[in-house]
């Protein structure tokens, strides 16, 4: 692999980052959470989440600032999100809530209310001043070569460099992503605790219904 760079993200990835985002919603299925509980087409997914990072809004899994890239040869080819929860104590899923209700059309918001009942059970909290992890992808012709990996660590140092009392890092995996998972737990993350659904309609929205939550001691 030649030289590679590890950036933030700018408004000229948002394309990347999208893709992103949707790679790893679906985690290796073909359900997308914000088609199936937004009731939208993949198309429109695609055009609502890039409009949703080009509002610039700090703090969220859906927030430019939050992601990190590399760089090869000139080309994006892998990208992660991490972020400090509950900054200036607003939570990201306050933050991301305001902005799916300031972009997404009424009815989507209406529909995924309806529908909360299902998806609120495999919801689970971030804990404030911790390092998140959210979204993470590799181009298909990029893996193998550790990319996830060293982002990882980028970020977790860059992000404890700036608040050094941060004492861990956390991540949530669907079990059915068992690539992820591997990467995750060969990045010195382990298993700590688990959520599942025993509603049935589940994997009608959502990849899986199970989810892992992992956690890093830093």
């Amino acid at each position: 692999m030649n030289e590679h760079i590890i950036r933030s993200a700018t408004i000229d990835d948002i394309s990347f980052l999208v893709e992103t985002i949707i790679e790893a919603e679906k985690s290796g299925t073909d359900r997308l959470s914000y088609s199936t509980v937004f009731g939208l087409s993949n198309e429109d997914a695609h055009k609502y989440l890039n409009d949703m990072l080009k509002e610039e809004i700090d703090g969220c899994e859906l927030s430019i600032s939050s992601f990190y890239v590399v760089e090869l040869d000139g080309k994006v080819v892998a990208a992660l999100s991490a972020w400090i929860e509950g900054v200036e104590d607003i939570s990201s899923a306050l933050i991301k809530g305001n902005l799916l209700n300031y972009v997404l059309p009424r009815k989507c918001i209406d529909r995924a209310i309806d529908l909360n009942y299902i998806i609120k059970e495999l919801y689970v909290d971030y804990i404030p001043m911790t390092i998140q992890i959210g979204a993470c992808y590799v181009l298909k012709e990029y893996r193998g070569f550790g990319l996830i990996g060293l982002l990882i660590e980028f970020t977790v140092n860059l992000l404890r460099n700036k608040y050094p009392d941060i004492n861990s890092a956390w991540v949530q995996v669907f079990n059915c992503n068992i690539p992820s998972l591997k990467i995750f737990k060969k990045n010195g993350f382990a298993e700590v605790d688990s959520n599942e659904s025993l509603n049935e309609q589940t994997i009608n929205y959502l990849p899986s219904n199970k989810k892992y939550i992992l956690k890093k001691e830093l």
